[in-house]
C-alpha cells in the first residue's frame, strides 16, 4: 500500500493550522459519538494527555492531537480561530501559544484548558455556567505531540452530541450548534469518520450512525469505535463481538474496540492501563478476536494507516484546489471594486472613476471611437457625430424654416412648397418624446420640466411678401418727411424671424437631451454597481441642471438679441447684398422694355437699349411703393446675414461650449475632481461606503485570501 510520507501529514497539519480547513477540506480523523460516549478516554489512551473528567460537559469546542515522531520530545499547543471570528478576534486567538514543554502534568493542563476557554469566551472544566458566555465554541485546539515514540497521525474530537437540552446547561441553540460543528467536519469526503459508540448500549439507539449515515451512505469512510466493553452485562458479549466480527451493522472499515480506563483507575498510569486492556482481551470470548481489531495500540495502527492512504490519495487534489480557490477568491475581491473602508478609500474609489469618465469623455468629442469598445456596443456614446448630425439640421431647419414669409427673391412655386411640407413631415421637433435621438430624455423626468417647448417647424406662407410688409408699413406709418416710420422696420423683423426661437430652442433641447443621455450611459458604464450610481446621481444631477439652465438661459438671451435688440451689422456684405438686389431689382424692370438697335444685323450680339420715355415710365413709382420695396431689400439683406450669425453664435457658444467642449460644460461636472474632492466625509459614505453585506463579503474574502496565501507558501516549500 502506498502511505503519505510524513512531510505530507505535516504540511497537511500545518494548512490546517493557518486555518485552511475553513475553505478548503483537508485528509483528517474525526471522533464523533454522543456525550459519555468515551471519546475524551481514547483520545486520553492516544495521546497520554490527562484530560479532565467530571459529570459534566468537558469539550466544549473542538480539539486536534497531532502526533509526530522527532527526535526530542516536547509539546505545543495553540489556537485555531473558527470560521465567523473577526480579524480581530481571530488576530488575538492565534497569538496564544504554549511551546517548550517536554511533559504535561494534569494541574498544567487544566490550567491551559481554563486559559484557553477563557480567550474562547465558554466556561472551563467544572466551571458554573455564564449567562454572558457561550456554552460551546467553533474555534479549535491544536496540540502537538512530538517525540521518538509518536507516529505521525492527527485525530480531531468534536464535542458529543446529545438529544435533549438540559435546563441550566444547555440550550436548543446550544444542540444546533454543536450538530452545525459536527457536520462541517465530517460531511467532506476526505473525512474519516471515527463513531465512537459504547459496547454497554444498544447499536440501534446510536444515533451517531444514522448521522454518519447521511454524510457517509455507502460507509466508505466510517469506522466504528466500540468503547466500554467491560460494562456490558453479562451474555452481551457476543452481540458486541458480532459487530466486530462483521456478522450485524456492517461497516465498509469495519469496527475497533477499545477499554477504557474506568473512574477507580484514573491515577494509574499508561503502562498499566495498557496492561489492564491487554489482559481484558486475552480473555475469553475476546481473545476469538481479530488482534487487528482489539486493544487501543491495533486502533491506532489502523488510524495511521487510514490516514496516510487518505493523505497520499488526496495530496495533490488539495494543492490543486488551494490555488483554484483562492484564483477564486481574488476574482470574487476584484469583483468588488476598491476597497471603501474609510473617507480616503471613499474618494479615492471616485476620483478613479472620475478620470475614466472624463477619458471616456475625451474620446467622444474627439470621436476617437477605436480607443474603447464601448462605443461599438453603446451607440448613444458617440457624441460629437451625434451633436454633429443635429447642428446640421439646425442650420437646414433655420435656412428652410426660419422666415414666417419667403423672400421676394425665393422660389415661392408650388413645387417649393411642396418640398418644404415634405421636409416639415421629416423634421424633429423638440418635443423631449420626438427627439432627433429617438426621445432620450423620455427616459429622464428630471428634463421633462426645463425642455416644456413643444415644437413643430412650420411652413412659411406663400403669400405675396410685398402685399405683407405694405400692410405693415400702413399700420405703422407716422408724421415726417421720412418715409420709413422708426417702428416699421423692427415690427416687421420681429414678425419675419419669429420661429427663430422655436427652431433654437428645439436644436439646443435636442443637445441637452444627447448630452444627459451620454453622461447617464456613460456613467453607468465606468461605474456598474447601481447603489453607487443611485446615491451618486443626485448631487451630479443638480449641476447638470444648473448647467442645462445655464445654457438655456443664455440661448434666451442671444434670442432677445437678435429679435429685439438694435438691428445692427457691420459686415459689409449687408450694403452689398442691398445695392445688388436694387441693382438686379432695375435690371429687371429695365428688360422688360429693353429693345434691340435697328442696325444689329440678324445672329449679332448687341447691347440692348431702353429709350428714356419708357425708362421714366418704368421708374414711375409712389412713395409707398418704393418704401415697400426698400423696406423688403433692406429686410432680406440684413436677415441672411443675422440668421447665419445666430446659427454660428448658438452653435458655438451654447452647443459646443456651454454643453459640449467648454470647461464648465455639464461633462465636465463628474470628469472634474473638484466635484469629488468638495463631498464631504458624510456624503462619501452615502454615495461610495459599501453596505453591511458587501463590507462583510470584503473582510470573509481578504482574510481567506490571506489564509490561502500562506497555505500556498507552505506548498511549495
Amino acid at each position: 500500500m502506498n502511505l503519505a510520507s510524513p512531510a505530507q501529514l505535516d504540511i497537511v497539519d500545518r494548512l490546517r493550522g493557518l486555518g485552511i480547513s475553513n475553505f478548503v477540506a483537508l485528509p483528517q480523523l474525526a471522533v464523533v459519538g454522543d456525550q459519555s460516549s468515551g471519546k475524551s478516554s481514547v483520545l486520553e489512551s492516544f495521546s497520554e494527555l490527562p484530560f479532565p473528567r467530571d459529570n459534566g460537559l468537558c469539550t466544549r469546542f473542538v480539539t486536534q492531537i497531532i502526533f509526530r515522531r522527532a527526535a526530542e520530545s516536547s509539546i505545543k499547543i495553540f489556537i485555531i480561530p473558527g470560521p465567523d471570528r473577526s480579524r480581530q478576534e481571530a488576530e488575538k486567538l492565534r497569538s496564544y501559544h504554549k511551546d517548550g514543554l517536554v511533559t504535561l502534568t494534569g494541574h498544567q493542563f487544566l490550567e491551559i484548558l481554563n486559559e484557553v476557554c477563557d480567550l474562547m469566551g465558554i466556561p472551563g472544566p467544572g466551571q458554573p455556567l455564564d449567562s454572558n458566555k457561550s456554552t460551546f465554541s467553533e474555534d479549535l485546539l491544536s496540540i502537538e505531540l512530538c517525540g521518538p515514540d509518536k507516529q505521525n497521525l492527527s485525530i480531531i474530537d468534536i464535542p458529543g452530541i446529545f438529544r435533549t437540552p438540559t435546563e441550566g446547561v444547555t440550550t436548543e441553540d446550544d444542540m444546533a450548534l454543536v450538530r452545525r460543528i459536527m457536520n462541517r467536519h465530517i460531511r467532506d469526503e476526505r473525512t474519516i469518520i471515527l463513531a465512537v459508540i459504547p459496547s454497554n448500549t444498544d447499536i440501534a439507539t446510536q444515533e451517531i450512525l444514522s448521522i454518519a449515515k447521511e454524510v457517509d451512505p455507502n460507509g466508505h469512510r466510517t469506522l466504528g469505535v466500540l468503547t466500554k466493553p467491560d460494562l456490558i452485562d453479562e451474555g452481551g458479549e457476543e452481540n458486541v463481538m458480532s459487530l466486530v466480527e462483521g456478522k450485524r451493522n456492517p461497516l465498509r472499515l469495519g469496527y475497533c474496540i477499545v477499554r477504557n480506563r474506568g473512574q477507580s483507575e484514573l491515577a494509574t498510569d499508561s503502562a498499566a492501563r495498557h496492561k489492564k486492556e491487554t489482559d481484558f482481551f486475552a480473555a475469553e470470548p475476546w481473545s476469538r478476536l481479530d488482534r487487528e481489531r482489539v486493544g487501543t495500540t491495533a486502533l491506532q495502527r489502523r488510524l495511521q494507516s487510514l490516514l496516510a492512504s487518505l493523505t497520499r490519495r488526496e495530496f495533490p487534489k488539495v494543492q490543486t484546489q488551494i490555488m483554484q480557490q483562492l484564483s477564486s477568491c481574488r476574482k470574487r475581491l476584484e469583483s468588488l471594486g476598491a476597497d471603501r473602508q474609510s473617507a480616503d478609500q471613499q474618494r479615492r474609489f471616485l476620483l478613479d472613476m472620475s478620470r475614466e469618465f472624463q477619458d471616456m469623455v475625451n474620446f467622444a468629442l474627439d470621436a476617437y471611437y477605436s480607443r474603447h469598445r464601448a462605443f461599438g456596443d453603446i451607440p448613444e456614446l458617440r457624441l460629437a457625430t451625434l451633436a454633429v448630425d443635429r447642428m446640421e439640421q439646425f442650420s437646414a431647419d433655420m435656412e428652410n424654416f426660419g422666415h414666417t414669409v419667403s423672400f421676394d427673391s425665393e422660389d415661392s412655386t408650388e413645387e417649393a412648397a411642396a418640398d418644404l411640407s415634405s421636409q416639415v413631415s421629416n423634421t424633429p421637433s423638440s418635443d423631449c418624446s420626438d427627439s432627433a435621438v429617438e426621445g432620450p430624455s423620455c427616459n429622464y423626468p428630471e428634463l421633462l420640466d426645463l425642455l416644456s417647448v413643444e415644437w413643430e417647424n412650420p411652413v412659411p406662407s406663400d403669400r405675396c411678401i410685398m402685399e405683407w410688409i405694405g400692410e405693415e408699413y400702413k399700420r405703422a406709418r407716422g408724421f415726417g418727411l421720412s418715409n420709413i416710420g422708426p417702428s416699421v422696420l423692427p415690427t416687421i423683423w420681429q414678425e419675419q424671424s419669429k420661429n427663430w426661437e422655436g427652431i433654437t430652442k428645439a436644436y439646443i433641447g435636442d443637445i441637452v437631451c444627447l448630452v444627459h443621455d451620454f453622461i447617464c450611459k456613460l456613467l453607468a458604464h465606468v461605474c456598474p454597481d447601481e447603489a453607487v450610481r443611485a446615491s451618486l446621481w443626485p448631487p451630479l444631477q443638480e449641476q447638470l441642471i444648473a448647467k442645462y439652465r445655464k445654457a438655456l438661459e443664455h440661448v434666451d438671451f442671444i434670442i432677445n438679441v437678435e429679435r429685439f435688440g438694435t438691428p445692427l451689422t457691420a459686415n459689409r456684405s449687408f450694403s452689398e447684398n442691398l445695392q445688388n438686389r436694387k441693382t438686379r431689382r432695375l435690371e429687371d424692370l429695365l428688360e422688360e422694355d429693353a429693345e434691340t438697335p435697328y442696325n444689329s444685323k440678324a445672329g449679332e450680339q448687341s447691347n440692348k437699349i431702353v429709350k428714356f420715355k419708357e425708362l421714366r415710365q418704368s421708374m414711375a413709382m409712389d412713395n409707398s411703393e418704393d418704401t415697400v420695396l426698400e423696406i423688403h431689400d433692406i429686410l432680406e439683406s440684413y436677415y441672411h446675414i443675422a440668421r447665419n450669425r445666430l446659427v454660428d453664435t448658438v452653435c458655438m457658444q451654447v452647443s459646443d461650449f456651454h454643453l459640449l467642449t467648454g470647461a464648465s460644460s455639464p461633462l465636465r461636472v463628474f470628469g472634474n475632481s473638484f466635484f469629488v474632492s468638495s463631498l464631504s466625509p458624510a456624503q462619501l459614505e452615502i454615495i461610495a461606503g459599501e453596505d453591511p453585506s458587501t463590507k462583510q463579503l470584503r473582510k470573509n474574502l481578504t482574510n481567506e485570501i490571506a489564509t490561502l496565501e500562506e497555505g500556498t507558501k507552505l506548498l511549495r516549500l
